[in-house]
C-alpha cells in the first residue's frame, strides 16, 4: 500500500516497502534480479517517494527490460501506488489542525461523558470527546486515513496470504482504532435511544467498510502474487483430462511459461571444438607454400546429424486431452525443437505435421481429433507408422509415444515397437494412467515397456515439463 508521506518514512520503512514492491513485481511475472532490486534502491534515494511520476519513470528505467515489462509495470504501479487519503497531509506530518496524528493510543479514549442523558439532552453528547466519534461524526477523512494507516501497520496487514483471512484482519484494525467503546456505546443505545443507536450505527459502517477497503488493496496488493503462484502450482499438479474449459487461458498462459523457462535454460549451447583425427592429405596440401612446414593443420569432420523429435500420440476418446497438451507443449518449445514431427492415430496413423505449420496449435489439434478419433489399435498404428517414417528414424531421433496401451485385446505388434527402439536414440513412452493401473484390463503396457528406453507416468503439466527438460538435458 501507499507509505505515508515521504517525511515521515524512515529510510528502514522505505527500504520495506521497496522490497515489497519487488516482490509484488515478480508476483506479476516481472523478471526482477538481485542486482536489479540494488539499481532499484539506489533510484529511490534520488527521486524519494514524494513525487510518484518521478519515482515511476524512475524505477521503469532500472526495472523494466522490454515493452511487455513496461507495460506490466506501469498497470502495477498503479495499482501498489495508487493514492489514498492517506497522503492528503501536508509534508511535515501535520494533521488539518497544524498538531500531528492522532496516535492509536488517542484514538480508544473512553468518552467523556455518560451514555445515559438527562431529558431534552442530545444522547450522542455522552460520545463527544471519543477520538475516533468525532472524527467519525465531522468526516476528518485526513484524521481517519492516518489512523487506519496506523492501525493497519499494528495490526500486519501486509501479512494476509488468504482471501479467508479479510474478517479477520478488519476486526484487528478495528479493534486498534477502538470501535470497541463504540459497540458498547451503541448496544447500551439499542433499546433507549433508538435514533442515537442508529446514528453511532452508520458511523461503525461506514468505518467498516473504510477498514475493509484497506484490507482488500492489502490482498490484492501483498497476497494476489502468492495467490496466482499458489494456483499456477495447483493446476500444474491437476490430472490435465480434468481440466474444465474455464481454466484454459490460465493452463495455456502456465504452459508458455514453461516452456519459454525450458527455452532459455536449454536454448544456449556452447560450442565444443573437437579436433578429431588429423587428415593429413589436406594438411600437406596446405602446407605446400610453407615448405612443408604444416602451420595450418586440418581435421577430419565427423557430420553430426540433427536430433529430432517424433511424437506418436493415441487421440481416441480416452487420451484425446492428454495428447492434446503433449502437442501444444511441444509446439511452444520449437526455438528449442525446430524438428518436431507429429504423428496422430486411434487405429489409421497419420502424419499431421503440416497442420501444425500451416494453422495455429489449437485449430490443428481439433482437426486432427475429428480425423484420426475413434477405437484404438495400438497394432495397426504401429505397422503406418513404420510405413510412413522409420526409415528416417536414426541415432539422432527421439521417438515419444502417449498413450495407455489398452488395446481391446487386439495384438500390440510389439516386434514393431522393438524395431523403433533398435533404430532410435530412445523411445518414450508417456502414459496418462496411474502406473498402478498398468496390465490391469486390456492394458498392454508391462510387454510395452520392455521395447521402451523409458516408460512414465505422465498426466499433469508438472510430469510433463518434467519429462521434456529431461530429453531436453539428454540432447546436450
Amino acid at each position: 500500500m501507499p507509505s505515508p508521506p515521504e517525511a515521515q518514512a524512515t529510510p528502514t520503512t522505505s527500504s520495506d516497502q521497496l522490497l515489497a514492491f519487488v516482490h509484488y513485481l515478480r508476483g506479476k511475472k516481472i523478471p526482477v534480479s538481485p542486482a536489479d532490486t540494488l539499481d532499484a534502491i539506489e533510484v529511490v534515494e534520488l527521486t524519494g517517494y514524494a513525487d510518484k511520476t518521478l519515482l515511476k519513470n524512475g524505477l521503469a528505467a532500472a526495472l523494466a527490460k522490454s515493452q511487455h515489462d513496461l507495460q506490466l509495470f506501469e498497470a502495477a504501479f498503479d495499482d501498489y501506488f495508487q493514492p489514498t487519503a492517506s497522503e492528503t497531509p501536508t509534508e511535515s506530518g501535520d494533521g488539518a489542525d497544524g498538531e500531528a496524528p492522532t496516535s492509536p493510543v488517542d484514538w480508544q479514549t473512553e468518552p467523556t461523558g455518560e451514555a445515559t442523558t438527562q431529558p431534552n439532552q442530545d444522547p450522542l453528547e455522552g460520545l463527544r470527546g471519543n477520538a475516533l466519534f468525532d472524527a467519525l461524526e465531522s468526516n476528518d477523512e485526513t484524521a481517519l486515513s492516518v489512523a487506519i494507516e496506523t492501525a493497519a501497520a499494528d495490526a500486519k496487514v501486509e501479512e494476509i496470504s488468504l482471501f479467508t483471512q479479510r474478517g479477520q484482519y478488519v476486526r484487528k484494525i478495528l479493534d486498534a482504532l477502538g470501535d470497541e467503546a463504540l459497540r458498547e456505546a451503541a448496544i447500551e443505545f439499542e433499546q433507549s435511544e433508538p435514533a442515537a443507536f442508529e446514528a453511532v450505527q452508520a458511523l461503525r459502517e461506514q468505518l467498516r467498510e473504510r477498514v475493509r477497503d484497506r484490507v482488500e488493496r492489502a490482498y490484492l496488493i501483498h497476497a494476489s502474487a502468492a495467490t496466482e503462484d499458489l494456483l499456477d502450482e495447483s493446476l500444474s499438479k491437476l490430472k490435465l483430462g480434468n481440466i474444465d474449459h474455464s481454466q484454459m487461458t490460465r493452463l495455456k498462459r502456465l504452459m508458455d511459461r514453461m516452456a519459454r523457462k525450458l527455452a532459455a535454460r536449454h536454448g544456449r549451447r556452447r560450442r565444443r571444438y573437437r579436433r578429431g583425427k588429423l587428415h593429413v592429405a589436406e594438411t600437406v596440401r596446405r602446407a605446400i607454400p610453407t615448405d612443408g612446414v604444416p602451420f595450418h593443420p586440418r581435421w577430419r569432420r565427423t557430420e553430426r546429424k540433427r536430433p529430432q523429435i517424433m511424437a506418436i500420440c493415441d487421440v481416441s476418446g480416452s487420451v484425446a486431452a492428454y495428447a492434446k497438451f503433449l502437442l501444444m507443449f511441444l509446439y511452444a518449445l520449437q526455438d528449442v525443437l525446430p524438428r518436431t514431427r507429429s504423428f496422430a492415430f486411434s487405429a489409421a496413423l497419420g502424419e499431421v505435421t503440416d497442420l501444425f505449420a500451416t494453422l495455429p496449435v489449437e485449430e490443428a489439434i481439433e482437426r486432427v481429433n475429428l480425423k484420426y478419433g475413434g477405437a484404438t489399435d495400438y497394432g495397426r498404428a504401429l505397422e503406418d507408422f513404420t510405413d510412413l517414417a522409420l526409415a528416417e528414424v536414426n541415432r539422432a531421433t527421439t521417438v515419444i509415444i502417449l498413450g495407455d496401451a489398452r488395446n481391446n485385446q487386439a495384438d500390440p505388434r510389439v516386434e514393431l515397437l522393438a524395431e523403433i527402439k533398435a533404430r532410435s536414440r530412445q523411445v518414450i513412452w508417456l502414459n496418462p494412467e496411474s502406473t498402478r493401473l498398468w496390465g490391469t484390463g486390456d492394458s498392454e503396457m508391462p510387454l510395452i515397456k520392455k521395447h521402451c528406453h523409458v516408460a512414465k507416468e505422465c498426466n499433469n503439466l508438472k510430469q510433463l515439463e518434467r519429462i521434456i527438460d529431461k530429453l531436453l538435458s539428454d540432447r546436450r
